[in-house]
């Protein structure tokens, strides 16, 4: 299990800051008072995990309140003229604003295409300039994992629980993201057995699921207080709130 948490932060360490497509100071003047939506955990997206169910159960669980900290951590920054909390209710956000995932060659999940007229009216409501969407999905994608021992590699197609970021403005044009070969990887639902292959001496290796038992105790491990949080979650958005932080404005 300590093996599974190092190698997700070292996935969460690899990952960039995201990627701007207009200059940062374009972004500054265009986005004077951003809105944050709830964290969204896509449950249209396919988990080929047997216990899917508890998996989204999981997942909703570790994202409650974490827009909430982003929030309080971007206003710390005092890049914004306001940062403000749009409070809507994160199923009704994914069945409302995200109409389709998009994903590249390698299966990395690119954000999704948004709904316009939703956007629009979340922005007008909230009287925000641009909104910052955090997203949570099912992504399976082609990577290559080690054994424990760094000696064997095996190059194929893993199912992972994913995470994707962007600003958008509220006619729909992407300012910032954080997708592609930039998403990150929250959770991985499965591993290569490669202590299996050695020992039946086989060439094959096999992929295996990890139960959920496992699954949250990597996800949202308890503290000595019997408190829990996903210190993956917290790691993406420390990123997030980082890569929109007022100094890379200047």
């Amino acid at each position: 299990m300590r093996i599974t948490i190092v190698i997700l932060f070292l996935l969460l360490a690899g990952c960039s800051s995201g990627i701007y497509n207009v200059p940062t100071k374009e972004y500054q003047q265009q986005v004077r008072t951003l809105g944050v939506l709830p964290l969204v955990v896509d449950t249209r997206s396919v988990v080929k995990h047997p216990e899917a169910t508890e998996i989204f159960s999981l997942l909703r669980r570790a994202a409650t309140g974490q827009s909430e900290v982003v929030v309080d951590a971007l206003r710390k920054k005092k890049g914004y003229f306001d940062v403000r909390h749009i409070n809507e209710p994160a199923r009704v956000l994914a069945e409302k604003l995200l109409l389709k995932a998009d994903v590249d060659e390698l299966g990395q999940p690119r954000g999704y295409q948004l709904n316009l007229q939703v956007l629009a009216e979340l922005c007008k409501d909230s009287v925000v300039d641009g909104i910052l969407l955090l997203n949570l999905q099912s992504a399976v994608h082609n990577e290559k994992r080690w054994s424990r021992n760094t000696f064997e590699t095996l190059i194929t197609d893993y199912n992972d629980i994913m995470a994707t970021a962007s600003v958008v403005s509220a006619d729909g044009r992407v300012l910032w993201e954080m997708s592609g070969v930039d998403a990150v990887t929250i959770l991985a639902l499965q591993y290569p057995d490669f202590d299996e292959a050695h020992f039946n001496k086989s060439d094959a290796v096999n992929l295996k699921f990890i139960g959920i038992s496992g699954l949250e105790k990597t996800l949202l491990p308890v503290n000595e207080e019997g408190q829990s949080q996903s210190p993956q979650i917290a790691g993406w958005l420390n990123k997030v709130t980082a890569a929109l932080s007022p100094t890379l404005f200047r």
